[in-house]
């Protein structure tokens, strides 16, 4: 992952958050929640532009370098050509991050059944298990009196 995920942006703006609370009550005014949140939206908004913007650059770099194989074109057919390849590789891009996204909703799902599933499996064994004990406790009191 690039240094834009590195966590490291989040940390400053709940920073950025604490010298705008003030220094009431031990800097604690009630807002600062929303203040950290917007912040961090904002650093998320600003990391997608960053992110996106850099692909954008990738593919232009890499329309120019296709575009470049082919000498004999002229300078206008080369732009075309590197305008082109650019606009393909961005739809390339888009179409893998949409699935990236499906599968990974897919398998939020799938994971979200199973973990439920484990769940109740665990609650039915804890459940039988305590009644078990409460059997044998209580077969134990009754013989024992």
């Amino acid at each position: 992952m690039t240094a834009y995920g590195s966590g490291e942006p989040r940390a400053s703006a709940s920073r950025a958050g604490d010298d705008v609370r003030g220094a009431g009550e031990g800097g604690r005014t009630g807002r600062e929640a929303p203040v950290v949140v917007e912040a961090a939206a904002g650093i998320a908004r600003l990391e997608g532009y960053l992110l996106a913007r850099q692909v954008r650059v990738e593919a232009t770099e890499a329309g120019a370098v296709f575009a470049d194989r082919f000498p004999w074109l002229g300078p206008q057919e080369r732009s075309e050509i590197a305008r082109e390849f650019a606009r393909e590789h961005l739809a390339v891009r888009r179409r893998m991050l949409r699935d990236a996204v499906a599968r990974a909703d897919e398998l939020r799902r799938e994971y979200g059944d199973r973990y439920g599933r484990l769940r109740r499996r665990l609650l039915a064994l804890a459940l039988g298990a305590a009644g078990a004990t409460a059997a044998v406790v209580s077969l134990a009191v009754r013989s024992a009196g």
